[in-house]
């Protein structure tokens, strides 16, 4: 827990500089920024664990009671952006599901085939198989 979702003094700083150093509004974007690596991608406040969240709040000196928050969908999506940016991700949700999609094929190479009675049936392609 604490090798990836223990904030840096200089992760804390930029939070505290993004959000006017608000408690609730430095939370969430420490929170989103430490998750990605877990996750592989910037996820919404509601997505975080509890337990990350507190180890975060306690990791970052925050006031008891500080849960992670956005005046806004806007104010939470430009806290993901400045994650992303800050990490220098990319978000291009149709190119990752392609990659995705080209890696599940080559993963899983199987056909199926849908017969005269209408039945599906699966089978492995043997031009496909695994080295």
């Amino acid at each position: 827990m604490r090798e990836f979702f223990t904030p840096s003094a200089e992760e804390v700083a930029w939070a505290r500089e993004r959000t006017h150093d608000r408690p609730g509004w430095v939370l969430a974007p420490l929170v989103m920024l430490k998750s990605v690596a877990q996750l592989g991608r910037v996820p919404k406040l509601g997505e975080i664990s509890v337990v990350v969240v507190a180890h975060v709040h306690e990791q970052a000196g925050l006031a008891a009671g500080t849960v992670p928050e956005a005046d806004s969908e806007r104010s939470e999506e430009r806290y993901r952006s400045a994650g992303r940016e800050r990490l220098e991700l990319k978000h291009k949700p149709g190119e990752a599901l392609a990659i995705a999609e080209a890696a599940m094929r080559a993963a899983a190479p199987v056909k199926a085939l849908v017969n005269r009675s209408g039945r599906r049936r699966v089978f492995v392609d043997r031009r496909c198989r695994p080295a």
